[in-house]
């Protein structure tokens, strides 16, 4: 398979409309359903009226119905959900239900890093916070450790938000290198964490080695049983961490009282 080249190429969304690309009974294929959402997703901040309801849409969102989906994709409704369901699972898109609408309002489709599909909006009327980000630095993100990461979870905003309050501190390679060995350690990806949390929480100080156990464990693979300190240091206990490996860490002084007792132990 050749290898996929970053760059852009201006799509209008009059292509959707388009007198020869148009037919009677026409049916997308993945790829144009795809672009479809890319098209008819909010380039900026607006509101969206729905069933007489305002919607605050941000950009890379789109707010409709699976019967009006299916009805433009020539789908059926089951097909738009199963798609629906495998970009969720391939982090493609996110859905969401609007706060306080009635019940039967559409989800809200947000397309994960939607401006890696999309540039930055730059002096565009009602535009998003972007443009008051430093432009350079921002595309330094990118090149440096965005599109380096394996797995792309959060806001990309946040993440380089995170990263730039590092004031180029942290060797970039070094990030990386981490990030991606979390994610080659962590068996279910959705437990991988959005890369801005990853930063502010400075993770890639844990040690993520993974060591070998002797012979009569069968050879089997151990994590450090310590590599959520820096949660547990802000009082934040993960579901799979074991009260007595925090207690030793708290014996170690490494653990204050006051976040021991956010935690739950008795102090």
């Amino acid at each position: 398979m050749p290898q996929l080249k970053n760059g852009y190429i201006k799509i209008n969304r009059a292509l959707l409309y388009h007198p020869s690309l148009t037919k009677h009974n026409r049916s997308f294929c993945e790829i144009g359903a795809f672009i479809w959402l890319l098209l008819e997703a909010s380039f900026a901040d607006r509101e969206y009226r729905i069933n007489n309801i305002i919607i605050k849409l941000k950009r890379g969102q789109i707010c409709c119905s699976l019967s009006y989906i299916a009805e433009a994709w020539n789908w059926n409704k089951s097909k738009v959900q199963r798609f629906f369901d495998k970009l969720i699972e391939n982090q493609t898109i996110t859905t969401d239900t609007p706060t306080d609408t009635p019940a039967n309002t559409p989800n809200v489709v947000t397309i994960c890093n939607y401006d890696i599909y999309q540039d930055i909006p730059n002096n565009t009327p009602n535009n998003t916070k972007h443009n008051k980000l430093d432009i350079i630095n921002y595309n330094k993100f990118n090149d440096l450790l965005w599109n380096k990461v394996k797995i792309k979870r959060g806001s990309k905003e946040k993440a380089f938000k995170a990263w730039d309050k590092l004031n180029n501190k942290i060797d970039n390679n070094l990030l990386v290198n981490k990030f991606n060995e979390l994610i080659n350690n962590t068996e279910d990806k959705k437990f991988v964490p959005h890369l801005s949390t990853w930063l502010n929480d400075k993770r890639w100080e844990e040690n993520l080695e993974f060591n070998k156990t002797n012979d009569n464990e069968f050879g089997l693979i151990q994590r450090n049983p310590f590599r959520n300190l820096s949660f547990w240091k802000k009082g934040r206990k993960m579901p799979n961490d074991i009260d007595s490996d925090i207690e030793i860490m708290h014996k170690k002084g490494e653990i204050s009282n006051e976040a021991m007792k956010q935690m739950g132990f008795s102090i």
